[in-house]
C-alpha cells in the first residue's frame, strides 16, 4: 500500500491540532448542555421560584455564550505548525519538512542536492498522530464525568413526560406585570362514591393528592395569551365566557404535574399524584358452619378505600370426574350490607340454601364485593359442603324423600302421586293441617298429570314438609327476614323518619308473627336455671326504641338497635338438635305409620273381596259378581296373622305403651280368623276397628313422648321464647310467669280503644276497616 500524499499528512497533522484546541472549549460546552438536561429531566424548575429560577437560566445562557465565544476565537493552525506537528509525531532526529523548504545561500551544490535528497526520503517516512489528550490538564477534577453520570441518573425516571420537564426549564413562572392574569380558580372534585369534598387549589400551595378520574375546572380572568390546562398528558384548552374570563373542565386520569399555561409561560403548576381507586377486599372469617336447620352460618370481613357499595357469595359446585354436558350457572346469593358504603366491615350472616338442588353436596363459596367505582373484588374460595336440614317429622322426611325422586328423575312423577294419595286418605298423619293437607292435594294432583312444572312441585313439597316440622315458622321467618331487609334498605338510601317508622311498624308485625310461630313450632330449648331467656318487656323496650329513633331520624343508633334485636331473634330461633330419644320416638313412630298403611292396603282388599249390599235387590238378569277363592281368603288371613306379629313384637320394645295398641292386636288377631273362614265383610269391620285403634295409639304415643320430653333432664321445664313454662302441647304456670301489671294493663286497654275508634271511621280504606274489625272480634 502505497503511503499518503505529503499534503494529506499535513492535513492529518492540522486536524489533531485542532482537535486539541477545540476540546476544552467543547468538552465545557456539552458538559454546561449535559447538566441543564438533567436539571429538566429532575424537574428542578418547579420547586424553585420564578425569579431564582429566570437567575440560574440566565446564568447557564450566559456560561454558554462565553464559551461558544471562546470556541469562535481560536486561530486556525498555521501550515509551519502542521509541518511542526507532523515531524514531532514522526519522531525524526531533524526537521526534514524544514529542510525542504530551505535555499542554499553559497557552499558546494553537489553537497547539497545531496542533502535534500536524504530529507525527502526521511519525509517520505513522516506518519501524523492522533491528537494528545489535554483534559486532565483543564479539568483536573473530573467534572465532565459528574453531569454526565447525572445525566444518566435523571433520564432514569424523567424521560416519561421530558418535553413538558424541558418546557418548564426553559420557562419560568415569572409574575411580570401586564403579562398574569389577575385571576385564577382552580377546584378539584373527587368522584361521587369516594365521598371526599372538593378541593380549590392555590398557586404555590405544594404537592396535592387526587383520586383517580376526579374532575377538574380552572377559570382564569385577565392575562396575555390564551390559556391551557395540563393533567398529565391531557392538555385542556380554555373557552371564553360571557364574562370575558376563560374556562376549562376536564378529568384526571394519570400524570405527575396539574399546570395552568398562559401564552409562553406557566401562570401554576402543582406536584400531583393521582391515587388508584384500590379493589375492595373481602373474605371469609373461619370456616363457615351448618345448624339443625339447613342454614350455613358464615362470617366476612371487608373492606374498601372508598367505601363497600354491596358485597354477595358466589357458590360453584366442585368438578367432577365426569363433568357435565352443560355447567351449572353459579347460585349468586346477596348478603346484607350493614351501614351505608362503609369502609370496612366485619359481621356474621346466615343463608339458608337447605332447599337448593346442592343442599349436601361439596361446593366453593366465593365472597365478593364491589365498591362505588364499579371494581369487584373476590376472596379466597373456601370448600364447604352445604348443609342439609334435620327433619324430625317423620312425614317431613318422606316428603323430602319424594321431593329428591322427583328432581332426579321426573318419570316417577306418577309412583309420587301415588304416596301422596295414600298419605291423604288419613289427614291424623299430618296432624289435621288443612294448609298441608292442601298443599299435598295440589302436588298430587300436578304429579298425576302428563307434564309438571318441577320447580313448582319441589317448592310445594318443601313448604308442605317444613310446616310440618315447625308449623308456621317458616312463613313468619321469611316475613320477618323481609321486614329486617327493607328496614335496612331504607336506612342506607337514607329514606325520612316517617317511612322508617312505617317500616318499624311493618318489622314489629312481622316479629309479632314470628315469635307467635316459634312457641307454637315446639321449637323450645331445653333451658336450666341459669339460663338466660327473653322477657317481654325487654322485647318491648327494644320496641320502643326502634320506633322513637325512627320518629326522630336517628339513623346509626337504629341501625345498631335492629342489628341487636336481630341477633336477639335469631338465638330465639335455633332449633335443638335432635337427641337419641328424638331419634328413637322418630323410629317408633315411621313404624307406626308403616302398620298403619300396610293395614289400610289390607282393609281396602277386604272391600273390594266383600259382596255388595244391592246384590241380593237385583234382577235374575244380572251377572252374579264371582266370589274369591278360599286360597286367596288364606293368603290374606297370613298377611292379616304377619301384620299382628309386627305390632305386638313392636309393643313388646316400647315397654310402657298405650292399652289402645294392644287392642289394635287383638281386633287385626280376630279379623285374621275371620279372614280364614272366608267371611270378607266381618273382616273388614274388624281391620276397620284396627285401623282406628292405631290412629288412636299413635296419639296417645305421641303425647306421652312429648310430656316426658318437655320436663326436660333433671327436672328442668321446657320453655318458650318469653320464658313461659311449656308442658306437653298446653302452656301451664309453674309461678315463674309474670302478670301483666296495671301499666301494662292500662297499655292494652288504649291499644285496644285505638283500635275500636280506627275500625268505626269511615274515612278509612274499607280493606283496612274489614281488617280492624277482624282484629277486634277476639275481644
Amino acid at each position: 500500500m502505497s503511503p499518503l500524499p505529503l499534503a494529506d499528512r499535513l492535513r492529518l497533522a492540522r486536524l489533531a491540532l485542532w482537535g486539541e484546541l477545540l476540546a476544552p472549549g467543547v468538552t465545557a460546552l456539552w458538559s454546561l448542555l449535559a447538566l441543564a438536561a438533567a436539571l429538566a429531566l429532575l424537574d428542578v424548575a418547579a420547586d424553585l421560584p420564578g425569579w431564582l429560577h429566570a437567575a440560574g437560566l440566565a446564568g447557564w445562557l450566559a456560561a454558554i455564550g462565553l464559551v461558544t465565544y471562546r470556541l469562535t476565537r481560536i486561530a486556525r493552525p498555521s501550515d509551519a505548525q502542521a509541518a511542526r506537528r507532523l515531524e514531532e509525531d514522526s519522531g525524526v532526529g531533524h526537521r526534514p519538512l524544514a529542510a525542504l523548504d530551505d535555499c542554499l545561500a553559497g557552499g558546494d551544490a553537489a553537497l547539497w542536492q545531496a542533502h535534500l535528497r536524504r530529507m525527502e526520503k526521511q519525509a517520505e517516512g513522516l506518519t501524523p498522530g492522533w491528537p494528545r489528550p489535554v483534559m486532565a490538564r483543564h479539568d483536573p477534577l473530573g467534572l465532565r464525568f459528574a453531569a454526565l453520570l447525572l445525566l444518566v441518573i435523571a433520564g432514569a425516571g424523567g424521560l416519561a413526560d421530558w418535553h413538558d420537564r424541558a418546557r418548564r426549564f426553559l420557562l419560568p413562572a415569572l409574575d411580570l406585570p401586564g403579562l398574569g392574569p389577575s385571576a385564577l380558580e382552580v377546584w378539584i372534585t373527587p368522584p361521587a362514591y369516594t365521598g371526599l369534598t372538593a378541593m380549590a387549589l392555590r398557586p404555590g400551595m405544594g404537592a396535592i393528592a387526587v383520586p383517580e378520574a376526579s374532575g377538574v375546572r380552572a377559570v382564569v380572568a385577565g392575562g396575555w395569551g390564551g390559556a391551557s390546562l395540563k393533567a398529565g398528558d391531557a392538555v385542556i384548552a380554555f373557552t371564553n365566557d360571557d364574562g370575558g374570563g376563560q374556562r376549562a373542565e376536564g378529568r384526571i386520569t394519570g400524570g405527575a404535574v396539574l399546570a395552568v399555561d398562559q401564552g409562553w409561560r406557566t401562570v401554576a403548576a402543582w406536584p400531583m399524584t393521582v391515587i388508584r381507586d384500590a379493589l375492595p377486599s373481602i373474605a371469609l372469617v373461619g370456616q363457615p358452619e351448618p345448624d339443625e336447620r339447613g342454614r350455613l352460618q358464615l362470617s366476612l370481613d371487608a373492606s374498601d378505600d372508598y367505601g363497600i357499595a354491596r358485597i354477595w357469595l358466589e357458590i360453584q359446585p366442585m368438578e367432577t370426574a365426569a363433568p357435565p354436558l352443560v355447567l351449572p350457572s353459579p347460585l349468586v346469593v346477596p348478603m346484607p350490607l350493614p351501614g351505608d358504603k362503609p369502609r370496612s366491615l366485619s359481621f356474621a350472616s346466615r343463608i339458608d340454601l337447605a332447599a337448593h338442588d346442592w343442599a349436601g353436596q361439596t361446593v366453593r363459596l366465593i365472597p365478593k364485593a364491589e365498591d362505588g367505582a364499579g371494581q369487584i373484588g373476590s376472596g379466597e374460595a373456601t370448600v364447604v359442603s352445604l348443609p342439609e336440614r334435620i327433619f324430625r317429622h317423620p312425614v317431613a322426611r318422606a316428603l323430602i324423600q319424594w321431593r329428591k325422586e322427583v328432581s332426579e328423575a321426573p318419570r316417577l312423577g306418577p309412583d309420587v302421586a301415588e304416596k301422596l294419595r295414600r298419605l291423604l286418605s288419613d289427614p291424623d298423619a299430618i296432624g289435621g293441617d288443612a294448609r298441608v293437607f292442601l298443599t299435598l292435594a295440589l302436588t298430587q294432583r300436578l304429579l298425576a298429570a302428563e307434564s309438571f312444572d318441577r320447580d313448582d312441585v319441589r317448592d310445594l313439597l318443601w313448604n308442605a314438609a317444613a310446616r310440618l316440622d315447625d308449623g308456621g315458622l317458616p312463613a313468619a321467618e321469611k316475613d320477618l327476614e323481609q321486614a329486617r331487609r327493607e328496614l335496612e334498605q331504607a336506612l342506607a338510601a337514607n329514606a325520612p323518619p316517617s317511612r322508617l317508622a312505617e317500616l318499624v311498624e311493618r318489622f314489629e308485625a312481622a316479629m309479632d308473627r314470628y315469635l307467635s310461630a316459634l312457641a307454637e313450632s315446639g321449637m323450645e330449648t331445653e333451658s336450666s336455671p341459669d339460663s338466660e331467656t327473653i322477657g317481654e318487656d325487654e322485647l318491648n323496650e327494644m320496641l320502643d326504641s326502634l320506633r322513637a329513633m325512627a320518629e326522630t331520624g336517628n339513623r346509626e343508633a337504629l341501625r345498631r338497635r335492629l342489628a341487636e334485636l336481630s341477633e336477639t331473634l335469631s338465638r330465639l330461633g335455633e332449633a335443638r338438635p335432635p337427641g337419641k330419644a328424638d331419634q328413637r320416638a322418630a323410629e317408633i313412630k315411621a313404624k307406626l305409620r308403616d302398620i298403619a298403611r300396610r293395614q289400610q292396603d289390607l282393609l281396602d282388599h277386604s272391600f273390594r273381596k266383600s259382596p255388595s249390599p244391592t246384590s241380593e235387590d237385583e234382577g235374575e238378569d244380572s251377572p252374579a259378581p264371582a266370589k274369591p277363592s278360599a286360597a286367596e281368603a288364606r293368603k290374606a288371613a297370613e298377611a292379616q296373622k304377619a301384620l299382628r306379629d309386627a305390632l305386638a313384637k313392636l309393643n313388646q320394645s316400647l315397654g310402657d305403651h298405650p292399652t289402645t295398641l294392644d287392642d289394635a292386636a287383638r281386633s287385626m288377631g280376630e279379623a285374621a280368623k275371620s279372614l280364614d273362614k272366608g267371611d270378607w265383610p266381618v273382616a273388614a269391620e274388624q281391620q276397620s276397628d284396627a285401623l282406628r285403634l292405631l290412629g288412636d295409639g299413635a296419639r296417645d304415643m305421641a303425647d306421652a313422648m312429648e310430656s316426658r320430653r318437655a320436663k326436660g333432664k333433671g327436672g328442668v321445664i321446657a320453655r318458650d321464647p318469653f320464658g313461659r313454662a311449656q308442658q306437653g302441647s298446653a302452656h301451664r304456670d309453674d309461678g315463674t310467669t309474670k302478670v301483666p301489671g296495671q301499666v301494662e294493663t292500662q297499655r292494652a286497654r288504649e291499644i285496644l280503644d285505638e283500635l275500636r275508634r280506627r275500625a268505626g271511621d269511615p274515612r278509612r280504606p274499607d280493606l283496612e276497616i274489614e281488617y280492624l274489625r277482624r282484629l277486634l272480634k277476639q275481644f
